[in-house]
């Protein structure tokens, strides 16, 4: 399991490097990354081979965060970090929802099935 901050658009603005054994583990690193935002340290990096441009966050000398996808351009690679870290500051932790591509969407809890929105 790993997680991934989306925008409003519900397009993917950067996701945790590692994955993680369950719901637990992985709210615990969203938080960990929350908590330290103000500590974190930007790497932005072009791929030497492709040329193209993607970025990490560090925290305490661990990677924390890296970019949903890459990018032509610095600036755009730049502009995506910036948008991560807005949106991180400012973001809900969603609970118990989890994306699977077998099923090709979101699977609910069973406490929220059935439930009337």
């Amino acid at each position: 399991m790993t997680w991934r901050l989306v925008g409003a658009n519900n397009h993917a603005l950067g996701r945790g490097p590692d994955h993680h054994g369950g719901h637990a583990a992985c709210s615990a690193a969203v938080r960990r990354l929350r908590d330290g935002l103000d500590r974190a340290v930007p790497h932005v990096t072009m791929a030497a081979t492709t040329g193209v441009w993607s970025w990490q966050l560090a925290l305490d000398e661990r990677c924390v965060a890296v970019a949903a996808r890459t990018f032509r351009r610095q600036r755009e690679c730049r502009h995506s970090l910036q948008l991560f870290l807005t949106a991180a500051a400012e973001g809900q932790l969603a609970a118990n929802v989890t994306y699977t591509r077998r099923l090709r969407g979101l699977r609910l809890p069973d406490a929220v099935k059935g439930t009337a929105l």
